[in-house]
């Protein structure tokens, strides 16, 4: 898959210590991928986990336009 990523998400993907290369051969291999689901709220938005760089994480897609929105660590 050819994500975007928002301005938000390069941000919080710097602040969570993981980098842009990491996400993106995420989603070009679904190496790690946990589970993957459709929002509640919108059906538009893709709500997956994986486990990057030893590391869960939740990201959050709009799958309208292919854009990575936000990602953040899991406990």
């Amino acid at each position: 898959m050819a994500i975007k990523i928002s301005l938000h998400a390069k941000q919080r993907i710097m602040e969570r210590g993981l980098t842009e290369q990491q996400v993106r051969h995420f989603f070009a291999t679904n190496e790690g991928l946990l589970s993957v689901e459709t929002s509640d709220r919108d059906s538009t938005v893709s709500v997956m986990e994986a486990m990057i760089n030893g590391r869960k994480y939740r990201l959050i897609c709009n799958l309208i336009d292919d854009v990575l929105v936000t990602v953040y660590p899991l406990k």
